[in-house]
Formats: C-alpha cells, sequence, structure tokens
C-alpha cells in the first residue's frame, strides 16, 4: 500500500502454457496429411472458382439481357404516355382557347422527341432484339408523326377565326384513330418483348442452378476433406491437451489466490481509509476540545490570578514583596499569551466562529509577523457555509505548508489565495524561497524521515480532493490544492457526530 492509501497490485508472473514436443517422425506425418488435405482444398476451390466465373460472365450476360427488355418496356410505355399527354393539353387548349393550355403541349413534344430518340437507339445497337422490333419501331415512328401533324393541323384550325366546329369534330375522330393504332402497336411490342424476357428468365434460371450445383458439389467435397483434416488435427490437440489441462489447473489455482489476496488487500485498504478519516476527526474533536479548555478554564483562571496579584501589587507599593509580585505579574502574562498561541494553534476560535476565510487570513497575518515575511491573501466568492471537512481540510493544508516555509524555504514573501472555481474549493500558496526538489521530498517521507507532504495529500484525498506541488532549486514553491465543494457522506456526518 502506498503512503496515499492506494493499493499497487503486483503482477504475479503466468506460466505459459507449453505443449509437449512431438516426436520428429510423428510430427513429419502429421504435416505431411496436412499439407496434402490443404492441396487437394485448394484445387477444388480453383476449379469452382473457374466454373463460378463462367456461370457468372453467362448470368451476367443473362442479366444484361433481361434488363434491356425491362428498359424497352418501360420507353414503350413512357413514348405513350408522352403522346397520351400531347393530346390532353391540345384538348384543353381547343375546349377553352386559354394558351395556359398550349404549355404541356409544348413541353410534351420536347419530351416526346427525346423519349422517341432513346427507343430507338436502345433497340437498333442490342443484337439480341427480335427482328420484328426495329420494323416495329419504324411503323411506330410514322404513327408518332402522323398524329403530330394532326394535332399541328387541330391547332391551326382552332387558332382561325371564325372556329369551325364541325371541322375540328372531325380531326377529333382522326386523331382517336391514330391514338388506338398507338397503342395497339406498343401493346404488340411490349407482348413481344414480354415474350422475349419470359425466356430470357427461363435461362438465366437455368445458369443460376446450374452455378449453384456446381457450388454445392464443390463445398461437399471441401467439407469432407475439412472434416480429415480436423480428424487429424483433434488428434495432434488431444495428445496436447493433457498436459495443457494440468498447466490451465496450476495458472487457475494461482489466479484465483491472487485474487484472493487482491480482495484482502482492497478490503484493509479500505478500512484503513475509514480509520484515518475517524482519527483526523477524532484528532480534531479533541484540538477543539483542548484548546476550548485551554482558553475557557485555564485562560480564565490565570487571568483571574493576575487579576488578584495586581490588587495584591497596589496594596503592597513597596519592599521585596512588591518587587516580587511585579516579577510574577510579567511571568504570568507571558504564560498567559503562550496558553492563547497554544489554543489558537490548536483550533482557532474563528475558524468555528466566523468561517474558513477570516481564519485564514488572522493566520497569515500572525505567521508572517512572526516570520518577518511580507504576505498577501485574497478569497474569491467564499461564503462561510462551507463543508466542515472542507474547511478544516484547507485551514490545516495552510498551516502545514507555512510552517514548511517557516522551516525551510528562507522566504520572504508569501501568497495565499482562496477562490471558487466551479464546484471545487482552489487554494494557492506561493513563496520566493529556495525551492526543493519534490519527487526526492516525497521519497523522503516514504521512508519515515517527514510526513508533512503526505499528511496534506491524505487529508486532500479524504474529502476528494487533490494536491500538486511544483518547485526545483531556487525557484520557490506553488501548492494548489482542488477541493469539492459538496456535502459529507452521511455515514462519515454520523461518525463525526458520534465523536465529538
Amino acid at each position: 500500500m502506498t503512503p496515499g492509501g492506494i493499493i499497487q497490485r503486483s503482477c504475479m508472473p503466468i506460466p505459459s502454457d507449453e505443449p509437449q514436443p512431438q516426436t520428429d517422425r510423428s510430427g513429419r506425418a502429421f504435416s505431411r496429411k496436412i499439407q496434402i488435405g490443404f492441396w487437394l482444398v485448394g484445387a477444388i476451390l480453383l476449379m469452382i472458382g473457374l466454373a463460378a466465373y463462367q456461370s457468372i460472365r453467362e448470368f451476367d450476360e443473362t442479366v444484361d439481357w433481361v434488363a434491356h427488355s425491362q428498359e424497352v418496356l418501360g420507353r414503350l410505355q413512357v413514348v405513350l404516355s408522352d403522346v397520351q399527354d400531347i393530346e390532353i393539353g391540345l384538348r384543353g387548349y381547343v375546349m377553352t382557347a386559354k394558351e395556359r393550355f398550349l404549355e404541356p403541349y409544348k413541353k410534351g413534344l420536347v419530351v416526346l422527341s427525346h423519349d422517341r430518340e432513346r427507343l430507338s437507339t436502345i433497340i437498333q445497337v442490342n443484337p439480341q432484339d427480335p427482328a420484328e422490333q426495329p420494323r416495329n419501331i419504324e411503323m411506330l415512328n410514322a404513327l408518332i408523326d402522323k398524329k403530330l401533324v394532326q394535332l399541328n393541323a387541330m391547332l391551326a384550325l382552332r387558332k382561325d377565326v371564325p372556329y369551325q366546329a364541325a371541322q375540328m369534330e372531325s380531326y377529333m375522330d382522326e386523331s382517336k384513330e391514330l391514338m388506338d393504332s398507338i397503342r395497339a402497336l406498343i401493346e404488340d411490342m411490349q407482348t413481344l418483348e414480354k415474350v422475349r424476357l419470359i425466356a430470357r428468365d427461363r435461362h438465366a434460371d437455368q445458369k443460376g442452378k446450374n452455378a449453384v450445383l456446381y457450388f454445392t458439389v464443390g463445398v461437399m467435397m471441401e467439407i469432407t476433406i475439412l472434416i480429415w483434416i480436423a480428424w487429424q488435427i483433434s488428434r495432434e490437440i488431444a495428445e496436447r491437451q493433457q498436459a495443457q489441462d494440468a498447466l490451465r489447473r496450476t495458472h487457475d489455482e494461482l489466479e484465483l489466490r491472487v485474487q484472493e489476496r487482491t480482495k484482502a488487500l482492497v478490503e484493509s485498504n479500505e478500512r484503513l481509509r475509514e480509520l484515518s478519516h475517524r482519527l483526523m476527526n477524532v484528532q480534531e474533536t479533541e484540538r477543539r476540545r483542548i484548546a476550548h479548555d485551554l482558553h475557557d478554564e485555564i485562560g480564565q483562571s490565570l487571568t483571574a490570578m493576575k487579576l488578584e496579584l495586581r490588587e495584591a501589587d497596589s496594596v503592597l507599593e513597596s519592599g521585596p514583596t512588591a518587587s516580587l509580585l511585579t516579577d510574577s505579574l510579567k511571568l504570568l502574562d507571558q504564560v498567559i499569551q503562550q496558553v492563547r498561541s497554544l489554543a489558537l494553534d490548536l483550533r482557532p476560535s474563528l475558524l468555528d466562529e466566523l468561517g474558513l476565510a477570516p481564519a485564514l487570513k488572522w493566520y497569515i497575518k500572525r505567521q508572517g509577523e512572526r516570520a518577518g515575511w511580507e504576505t498577501e491573501y485574497s478569497a474569491h466568492e467564499i461564503n462561510n457555509h462551507l463543508p466542515p471537512d472542507v474547511a478544516i481540510t484547507c485551514f490545516r493544508i495552510v498551516q502545514e505548508a507555512l510552517t514548511n516555509v517557516a522551516r525551510y524555504a528562507e522566504a520572504t514573501h508569501v501568497q495565499v489565495t482562496l477562490e471558487r472555481q466551479g464546484d471545487r474549493l482552489v487554494l494557492t500558496i506561493e513563496d520566493n524561497g529556495k525551492g526543493f526538489n519534490v519527487e526526492k521530498a516525497k521519497t523522503r517521507a516514504r521512508t519515515g524521515f517527514s510526513i508533512g507532504l503526505l499528511g496534506m495529500e491524505e487529508r486532500a484525498r479524504l474529502v476528494g480532493g487533490e494536491i500538486t506541488i511544483t518547485s526545483s532549486p531556487k525557484t520557490g514553491t506553488r501548492l494548489t490544492a482542488r477541493l469539492p465543494l459538496v456535502e459529507l457522506n452521511p455515514q462519515l456526518v454520523a461518525s463525526e457526530e458520534r465523536i465529538s
């Protein structure tokens, strides 16, 4: 356990699992069998790969055919929709004579031209299309051209003045017949393409079945070989497993012992922490009681004795007895002052009556006057409602730090800052002394030469805080303590109340 109360768990060496060596002859035989098995697996994988590659290539060609047929069907439907949209737009204009109905008609002409061109292109570029489709596309383009001429004539007739309704009705009948012819031709082309699509789907399905068959046969052969390899390996493993089992049992026993020891150390560490906290509470309680007794009981008795000696001195104005009384009064004044200083060092009453900030201000000024320092003290956003443990911890850290400065630092200036940062109380103590090597000082403290640094760190840790010390020879020292501003654990509060 480290001085701060933290357990350092040592890692015990774990013996490695080393299987029993095989003889050279059996090892070579096992190796040869495994190599033959993996060579067979590789050869079968190569054959499966070649067969799968061929099947996938044929399947991809069939998929391309299917995709082409689906695209042709879609384009045919789009062209039919374009012609219908153009006719609907023109009929709206014919019926209402409003120019806004010509916008769909004009846009439809542009879209129809692009879709017809795309349909012609995809049918001509694919040699797998039925021979009838190129002829059908020529017939379809002719019918669409005738339809567009008819629609243009209807548009011109509607714009003439006066409007000839009878002739327009004749144009509409002819337009309907052309539309029926276009629709019938597109349906024939779609039917022809669907028949071709069904044939291509069957071809793709057959190729897929062949690929699955090749793959299944290859996988079964591989599984058989791999089972044989696994059987060979299992035999090899079985011979080594016995030795490994014994070694593993030993390892588990050692690990269990390590866990039990670690658990015991953790529990001991927790008990030591609780005991350390209670001891500090007892110490603070005793200091408070002794300081109270020194101040109230002994201090008052000494003061009463002083008053009586002064009264006696006033009665005896001369003589040897008067001289003795005067010396006794001086000596009594010194005793009273020493008793007061001792009481204040044990537990300053300002800490309980006015709070942490005023108590620190008084203590720092008093220590500065004693040691001849120039002191600076500032407290920012500090109220008198700090948790009791945090307040006394902060005061004791300042007390120990200034004691160390007075003993070792040879400083002339000391600055103490107390401020609140969020939910933490930050205490900073700086001096311009000769400094020291922090690591060497902590090492000496762990060996028992000095426990001041470890005492401050332990106090801060018990309330959930931390201390950082920065120093080096001839550069002064900076100590920063960060303590949480939280309420104490209810169990600890109850413990402190029982101790009080």
